[in-house]
């Protein structure tokens, strides 16, 4: 095994292992599934309250046809810069995801019924969240295909879109916390699989018209998610004190909520460095 690959094999195996971890503690540990409940309970209390517009199309770009045709504009644009080594990887991981947490919530199908929900119960198939899974898997696609020099500004957009996603998920009521973060660790894990992939290949070679379009294309990304990240930050300033209310109503949905948003900026990070090495 190359040290290339190395690596990326142990974050894969680090990933699955804390998706393992993440299943126990919702279906097998009482006190943690009462606090998964409680923090979904707290989390439905935002629904209209804010744009539903906005919320409902996050979780809808996370829809099978969304994805694929972004998935399409990656592999494009990967084999356009002359990664293709990388786009083809970046089709393996989405599709590999996906189908694996399909099978999953078969195979992991399990009721949780919580009074504090009410008629708001989740099914017993929502494990991982698939929403989540497909997120999570064409953010990382995108970090995986984008050149270096403009995978910092992907990055910065794909963890903006992973959190969009998966925290309209929890106010929508689609699925709990736990969900959510199982399918954002199980497309980690595929990212990391697709990496080591590609490091047990032929070394990869970058030509000059990819670096080139790099060069022009990571300023315009940079714009982008500064632009993105400035617009959300006046949507939550707007809301101040109705988010302040609501945290000091919520605290435990409030915490999970900056929990998921912090680990899914994490993880996107980490993907980020594990493709740079």
């Amino acid at each position: 095994m190359r040290p290339t690959a190395r690596s990326p094999l142990l974050a894969a195996a680090a990933c699955f292992l804390a998706f393992g971890a993440v299943l126990a503690c919702a279906y097998a540990i009482a006190p943690l599934g009462r606090l998964d409940a409680t923090a979904l309970h707290g989390l439905l209390a935002l629904d209209g309250r804010f744009t539903d517009r906005v919320v409902y199309v996050a979780v809808h770009s996370a829809d099978p046809l969304p994805i694929m045709a972004m998935l399409t504009a990656l592999f494009a644009w990967g084999w356009a810069l002359g990664r293709r080594r990388e786009a083809l990887a970046a089709v393996g991981l989405v599709a590999g995801a996906n189908l694996a947490g399909l099978i999953l919530k078969l195979a992991l199908s399990h009721p949780r019924f919580y009074a504090i929900l009410g008629t708001d119960q989740m099914g017993a198939d929502a494990f991982p969240s698939g929403h989540a899974t497909s997120a999570m898997s064409i953010a990382l696609a995108a970090v995986l295909v984008s050149p270096a020099r403009a995978r910092i500004a992907v990055a910065c957009g794909a963890a903006a879109y992973v959190i969009a996603v998966s925290t309209s998920l929890l106010v929508l009521g689609w699925h709990f916390p736990s969900d959510v973060l199982g399918g954002l660790l199980l497309a980690s894990g595929f990212f990391c699989l697709a990496v080591a992939a590609i490091g047990e290949g032929a070394a990869r070679r970058a030509g000059v018209a990819a670096q080139r379009a790099g060069l022009a294309l990571s300023p315009g990304l940079g714009g982008v998610a500064v632009a993105a990240l400035a617009a959300a930050g006046l949507i939550v300033l707007s809301r101040a004190e109705e988010l302040l209310t609501f945290a000091r109503l919520h605290t435990v949905a409030t915490a999970t909520a900056l929990a998921l948003m912090v680990v899914s900026a994490g993880l996107v990070a980490s993907a980020t460095l594990i493709a740079d090495r």
